[in-house]
């Protein structure tokens, strides 16, 4: 039964928070969700309560009764903010889920979406592996028939999702080199294609590392300057995939294509991540 809702999300519009909201909101309703992006100052990001990060973000909710949204999805810090906002406002006439840990208690919104590793245990609290995403047999689809060019390119294609800092990941001269080393040795066994694909977080010392060691990409895509962003198409057409192991959200992602996936990492990640790690491994899906 389709179902036409309401929806607004509510994010700081950073694409590891408002991409896995948007993807729910279009499993909840037929209608097209609408987008409140909320930033405050970097610092007061950091330290200032819920409240106060709105002021700093200069985000007053609409007056109006007819404008509150059935449903209200929020991601990360500035979502979780916004939503206690919006629930309090509407006086619980739109109805509040968050994903991610909200850093307060869950039982503030009427529903709580959050990986295992943030380890939050309430009763309105579902538990994930990983983040959500739209990946499915028919998205693919649909990306394959946007993107046909990439079906192009010799089969099978290996994708390299490059993300970018974090703590407890290296990408250091060595890792990059046995990379290189790996997927040539593929190319040799068994042909095929190489996509390369960067992200905004990639530094630019690994975009130049990466470029010179792998100057048989058919694919070499880190920004506007390469071109369209072929992410969504790569996914689609990719037959394998070797993601840098500080995104869940790509790794999530991969794995949605029911592909093969490997994780590049020099060790085992730290906190939280090594959790998502772990996970993945134990449930043979890395």
């Amino acid at each position: 039964m389709e179902l036409s809702r309401k929806l607004t999300v509510y994010s700081d519009g950073a694409a590891g928070n408002e991409l896995p909201a948007l993807a729910l909101a279009a499993a909840l309703s037929t209608e097209p969700a609408s987008c409140v992006r909320l930033r405050a100052p970097w610092p007061q990001r950091l330290w200032l309560p819920h409240g106060p990060v709105l002021a700093a973000a200069r985000w007053q909710p609409p007056l109006d009764p007819e404008a509150w949204p059935d449903i209200a999805i929020g991601a990360g810090r500035m979502g979780a903010a916004a939503l206690l906002t919006v629930g309090l406002a509407s006086r619980g006439r739109t109805r509040t889920i968050q994903i991610l840990d909200p850093r307060i208690n869950p039982t503030h919104y009427d529903l709580v979406i959050a990986p295992a590793h943030d380890r939050l245990n309430k009763p309105n609290v579902i538990v994930v592996e990983g983040s959500l995403h739209a990946i499915d047999n028919a998205w693919i689809s649909r990306e394959r028939l946007a993107h046909a060019a990439l079906g192009r390119l010799a089969s099978p294609r290996t994708v390299v999702l490059v993300g970018g800092h974090r703590r407890g990941v290296k990408l250091g001269p060595q890792d990059i080199e046995r990379l290189a080393e790996t997927l040539q040795n593929w190319r040799n066994h068994d042909g095929g294609s190489l996509l390369l694909l960067g992200s905004r977080r990639t530094p630019n010392a690994w975009q130049k590392a990466l470029r010179r060691a792998l100057p048989q990409a058919e694919v070499c895509w880190f920004g506007a300057a390469d071109g369209d962003n072929p992410y969504r198409g790569a996914l689609a057409w990719g037959d394998r995939f070797i993601v840098t192991a500080d995104s869940v959200n790509m790794l999530s992602e991969s794995l949605g294509t029911g592909r093969p996936v490997y994780s590049l990492c020099a060790g085992v990640p730290a906190g939280k991540l090594g959790d998502f790690h772990r996970a993945l491994v134990e449930s043979g899906r890395l």
